[in-house]
């Protein structure tokens, strides 16, 4: 990286971290250590027993309510005991501004210095990034992970530092799974994606058979714990059918109620594991029963996950909301634009196709795109959320950079 490029790269960190750091530190002396979220009492909870007892385990008793990695990673804070909450937060400030650095380098290396300026700064002012680094929730730690993942992938697609890139990719493919059960519907696809897109398939398949075997090594610790304590190895947690009964139920209208946890006329010595399996198959069957309804289900979860303003209604007048609605429209809009113009734009003579050994322009907006349209077909399933679309803004912003820099490069010609 030239030095000039460097520099940059850092201004951009440390604006990212200021505003980071500035929005914890009102939030602290409005707020103090209180936490605004049941998810994120549930993360603390975890963290804090497995500080003070060992166990990786809810107040309520519940084993494998989410994936391990958050947790283990809160637990390093709840040594601290409750300032370590607001410990938490500043590193949590940390994490997202070294996701605008990652997402710099990866636009610089990928596209070029102007480009990689505007997906910094976008990264950098993101309104749903600095307002998710307060919150004790997987949405900092899973999105630069998730950005980290791509500029990875795209180094072993072109074959840079190809030994290191091969590690990145296999261990970071391991760590999203290990913080969101989600992503085990994105890391395969990629998986995919880079063995078509590469110039030499055979070579590319061996080194990506390292993927799911590190992959597997990471997730069985989890899954003998699991087997341990519970009779059962659950490898992507025991919240699956909850959230999918959630999403599905005959209550089921989009959003997020679990209040039919305390009236659904179930055993109440279910264990989690059993409850779980139960709602479940519960979910599937309304599924089977009215393919229709999960239709209609999909098309208002599409819509609350991608409504620029907040879903609540009360959240919805006052001035960060107008940020982020303005803030969405921009990167959401920049970004399609950016892949109707690679798509459409003659390619040199070494990007004929998507898969040439240097990847072009269609090769990382197919990159970046990947896990836009993942998620967002599996939370047409699942709830529809702002919340989930929030980990979906970085790569937003780096197709919508493509765009930019093309409309001022034209305008200044």
């Amino acid at each position: 990286m030239k030095r000039t490029s460097r520099i940059t790269a850092w201004l951009l960190f440390g604006g990212a971290l200021a505003l980071r750091l500035g929005w914890v530190g009102y939030s602290g002396w409005s707020n103090g250590t209180q936490l605004q979220w049941p998810d994120e009492e549930l993360h603390w909870q975890l963290a804090s027993n497995l500080v003070q007892d060992g166990n990786l385990v809810t107040d309520d008793g519940r084993y494998a309510p989410r994936m391990p990695l958050y947790p283990l990673f809160l637990a390093w804070f709840a040594l601290f005991g409750e300032i370590g909450i607001l410990l938490a937060r500043i590193g949590q400030a940390v994490i997202g501004a070294l996701t605008t650095w990652i997402a710099y380098r990866f636009a610089a290396k990928t596209c070029d210095t102007a480009t990689a300026t505007v997906a910094g700064a976008l990264l950098a002012c993101d309104p749903f990034g600095v307002f998710f680094a307060n919150l004790l929730l997987t949405e900092t730690l899973f999105t630069c992970l998730a950005v980290w993942l791509t500029a990875s992938a795209w180094k072993l697609l072109a074959q840079h530092h190809v030994i290191r890139s091969l590690a990145a990719t296999a261990l970071l493919g391991a760590a999203v799974i290990m913080t969101r059960p989600s992503a085990a519907a994105w890391v395969p696809v990629l998986w995919f994606v880079l063995l078509v897109f590469s110039v030499d398939r055979g070579r590319v398949f061996l080194q990506l058979l390292l993927c799911p075997v590190v992959l597997a090594l990471a997730l069985l610790p989890w899954g003998l714990r699991n087997q341990a304590v519970l009779g059962d190895p659950e490898w992507l947690s025991s919240n699956g059918g909850v959230t999918l009964y959630d999403a599905q139920g005959p209550q089921a209208d989009g959003s997020s109620n679990q209040e039919f946890l305390q009236t659904l006329e179930l055993n109440d010595n279910l264990d989690e594991v059993t409850l779980d399996r139960t709602l479940r198959d519960m979910a599937l069957e309304q599924m089977q029963q009215d393919p229709a309804r999960v239709a209609s289900l999909a098309w208002v979860k599409l819509q609350r996950m991608w409504n620029p303003t907040p879903n609540v209604a009360e959240y919805r007048s006052d001035l960060a909301a107008w940020a982020g609605a303005a803030y969405t429209l921009v990167v959401v809009i920049g970004a399609v634009i950016g892949f109707v113009r690679a798509l459409l734009a003659r390619a040199r003579p070494h990007q004929l196709m998507f898969w040439r050994l240097r990847p072009g322009p269609r090769t990382f907006h197919a990159l970046v795109w990947l896990p836009i349209v993942c998620f967002t077909l599996l939370h047409c399933i699942y709830i529809g959320s702002v919340r989930y679309r929030v980990p979906l803004m970085p790569f937003c912003a780096l197709a919508a950079s493509t765009a930019i820099t093309s409309y001022t490069r034209r305008t200044a010609e």
